[in-house]
């Protein structure tokens, strides 16, 4: 379970909490009370949500987490980083901007980045995307 994941304290960011909708299995009921109850934990044990663009390139089409599920982390003061979850070298980084669009729109203003297990955050506005042709 991705709560139990979290309240280990072996990990930096955790993400996908949201992955069966790869599988096209979205619950019918609310889950908000189930991603406060795991945020929760994250945001006691200081991990950060990892906001991945992998969805974008499945059939879903969607970023994991969802924006829902983001809001919550946001309210609760869980911070975010970023991952494409290549595959492939084409793969890395794609969505970002999609991603960063989300993060803003679930009133985010700024990031994690990782180094040896010490969190530094970076500002989204810092955020720059090179035109690729």
């Amino acid at each position: 379970m991705w709560s139990e994941a979290a309240a280990t304290g072996l990990y930096d960011t955790l993400g996908h909490p949201d992955l069966v909708k790869k599988f096209g299995t979205i619950p019918r009921e609310d889950c908000r009370p189930l991603f406060r109850e795991a945020l929760a934990v994250a945001a006691k044990m200081g991990v950060a949500v990892e906001i991945n663009t992998a969805g974008l390139r499945k059939p879903v089409k969607e970023i994991y987490p969802s924006a829902a599920f983001l809001r919550i982390a946001r309210e609760l003061g869980v911070p975010i980083s970023f991952g494409s979850d290549a595959h492939a070298p084409a793969e890395v980084g794609s969505g970002f901007r999609e991603a960063v669009d989300l993060a803003r729109a679930c009133g985010y203003r700024e990031y994690a980045r990782f180094e040896k297990r010490r969190r530094t955050l970076w500002s989204l506005a810092s955020v720059k995307f090179k035109i690729q042709d």
